[in-house]
């Protein structure tokens, strides 16, 4: 099953949140993480309009995540493969 960029997004979130608390090497490493989930992100919205990370602060333990997240609401929703919500009759 392929996740959503929102999916990607909230894991790189999770991870930044988790190595703010932490301390030289192992801070490094979990914002190394986050940034492969970011690009994930990145790459699970390019078929929905895509995102642009130029102004994200790739280094810092607490970027500014507003700019992506705006980008992300206004990506055309995704397609998931399913039921259908309404019942047909």
């Amino acid at each position: 099953m392929q996740f959503l960029a929102e999916q990607h997004l909230a894991v790189a979130r999770l991870l930044r949140q988790k190595g703010r608390n932490r301390c030289g090497e192992d801070r490094e490493r979990f914002v190394r993480m986050s940034n492969t989930f970011v690009i994930c992100a990145r790459l699970s919205a390019a078929n929905r309009g895509g995102i642009c990370l130029a102004s994200f602060d790739w280094l810092s333990p607490n970027p500014d995540w507003t700019s992506v997240e705006q980008q992300l609401i206004r990506l055309s929703p995704p397609h998931i493969d399913g039921p259908p919500l309404v019942p047909l009759s």
